[in-house]
């Protein structure tokens, strides 16, 4: 009865995690929650994910590639060997393959990605080459150097952890790096020759608002003397409840000023620059005291020259944003920042954005003051992809980070530690040395990864227990045990691949592996 039990639970929880109705580390808990209450595993077993040596070394690893993203010397080894090497494409290409993938051997893929992706589109900008050709490579070079070390991927790490638990012998840090380096030479080949001449090429913008379309959406609203806001403050004046319109800047005596105090109060003749649809001009018109001044239609280049920059972001995958809306977090109060649009699949989003629920990967067209840039480079909620500055190199810090992860891969390497104890003892180091900040802790750690590993790995555990593995193993090799274990082996690669086609690799392997490893065994 167990066993069907969890047959059915790893069905649900494999339907849930590709149709992604629900987050994937919530259908973790869930599953969790299901072991425990139908007591298939005891309160000690369903709880071992959060104590897996996998799961506490992703989250060392997690803050190992932290601060060496935050010394700076990834980032400016990178800015350095992209902006100023090569200009062609192709060699561009060939250059990025070469240290991407090498970095995210070692680092967390995410890390390489954040760190590069500003790096490879002021590489895009500066050789007129449309960035679309250079993202998506970006990302395939990160997952493939992922394959060449045992640290390169959260998924090694488990799947390792789970080989351990069954009795099997530790992996060791370099043991799969020859099959891995094929897997990178032959895939940065194909990108370079074939997936090269696939992806589309748009237009390279010279900035991130002609990408939305910013322009259209500007005017400039002048307070006529008899307007009931005069005397208010901006804040009490409401112009986006009442107006549906964006404050962006503001002017007195013919000086644009920049974003606007909400304290400020507004005087008959003043200047404001505003963001929103022909409908809503339209409105004010007649209403409130405004008028859209005729006459030059305002750009861009009038919120520039108020000391302030129009930049582009993406929700990140660790994002705290993520399901939610920027109204509800105080996106304004909290980044020193507006923003003017977001863009999702493609689509360019300007109405009423403030009520929109956000989602990783969409990209917000932003409008901050020049002095709160390094305010929103500090923070982790979104990348920062345009106006970025040349990485700050901290040379001390930056070469204690180095050693440190270089010690952490060399005990590993020689087994003078196991790799749980060697990215433990390099994590607190990390900290200890200042190499990553006690406020940095907690927001460079993945938790949803976490989660997902602490759900997962019990249900493994409960497979192995129940005798569903068993089960299922059995009735695999019934129909296709009899053509040999290269093709139980195709088949299994199959269902892995279609699988983590549509839900994350991690979650797949928590759920492959103790199969896999019965398979294997008969």
């Amino acid at each position: 009865m167990q066993a069907l039990f969890v047959t059915g639970l790893l069905i649900v929880a494999t339907a849930l995690l590709v149709t992604e109705r629900l987050r994937a580390d919530l259908v973790a808990l869930l599953v969790l929650a299901a072991l425990i209450a139908m007591q298939v595993l005891e309160p000690s077993q369903a709880l071992s994910g959060f104590s897996n040596p996998a799961t506490v070394t992703v989250a060392c690893m997690f803050l190992i590639s932290a601060a060496l993203k935050d010394t700076g010397l990834v980032g400016f080894l990178g800015d350095r060997l992209l902006l100023h090497g090569p200009t062609g494409q192709a060699s561009l290409l060939l250059l990025a393959a070469a240290v991407i993938a090498t970095l995210s051997a070692f680092i967390n893929n995410t890390a390489v990605v954040a760190i590069f992706m500003p790096i490879v589109l002021r590489a895009c900008q500066g050789n007129r080459i449309s960035p679309s050709r250079m993202l998506m490579p970006l990302s395939f070079f990160a997952m493939l150097g992922g394959t060449c070390t045992l640290i390169g991927t959260s998924t090694n790490i488990l799947v390792d952890s789970i080989g351990q638990d069954q009795g099997f012998a530790p992996f060791r840090m370099f043991e799969f790096s020859a099959l891995g380096l094929v897997l990178v030479a032959v895939g940065t080949l194909y990108i370079l020759l074939v997936a090269r001449k696939t992806i589309p090429d748009r237009i390279p913008a010279e900035s991130p608002d002609q990408d939305f379309h910013l322009n259209r959406y500007l005017s400039e609203i002048v307070i006529l003397e008899d307007s009931p806001l005069i005397g208010q403050t901006i804040v009490e004046a409401r112009f986006g409840e009442r107006f549906e319109l964006e404050m962006l800047a503001h002017g007195r005596d013919g000086e644009i000023h920049g974003l606007p105090a909400g304290h400020d109060k507004l005087e008959a003749g003043d200047l404001l620059l505003v963001s929103g649809s022909a409908d809503a001009l339209m409105r004010i018109n007649d209403s409130a005291g405004l008028a859209v001044k005729p006459g030059r239609h305002p750009d861009v280049a009038d919120l520039k020259a108020a000391d302030s920059v129009v930049l582009e972001a993406v929700i990140a995958p660790t994002s705290d944003l993520e399901g939610r809306t920027m109204k509800g977090v105080g996106f304004r109060n909290r980044f020193g920042a507006t923003a003017l649009a977001v863009r999702r699949h493609g689509l360019n989003i300007r109405a009423k954005i403030g009520h929109l629920r956000l989602a990783v990967g969409d990209e917000l067209l932003i409008l901050a003051p020049r002095y709160a840039l390094d305010r929103l480079k500090r923070q982790s909620s979104f990348v920062v992809l345009q106006e970025l500055e040349v990485p700050v190199l901290k040379p001390l810090r930056a070469t204690l980070t180095i050693l440190i992860a270089a010690g952490v891969v060399t005990a590993a390497t020689m087994g003078w530690l196991q790799i749980v104890e060697a990215a433990v003892i390099g994590a607190v180091l990390m900290v200890l040395t200042g190499c990553l900040s006690h406020r940095r802790i907690y927001q460079s750690i993945d938790w949803q990864v976490i989660f997902l590993l602490a759900g997962l790995i019990p249900l493994g555990v409960a497979m192995q227990h129940s005798g569903a593995a068993e089960w299922a193993v059995n009735f695999l090799l019934r129909y296709a045990g009899g053509w040999g274990p290269h093709v139980v082996l195709s088949l299994f690669f199959l269902l892995t691949s279609l699988l983590t086609g549509f839900m994350s690799n991690t979650a797949t392997a928590a759920l492959l592996a103790p199969l896999s490893i019965n398979i294997a065994l008969q």
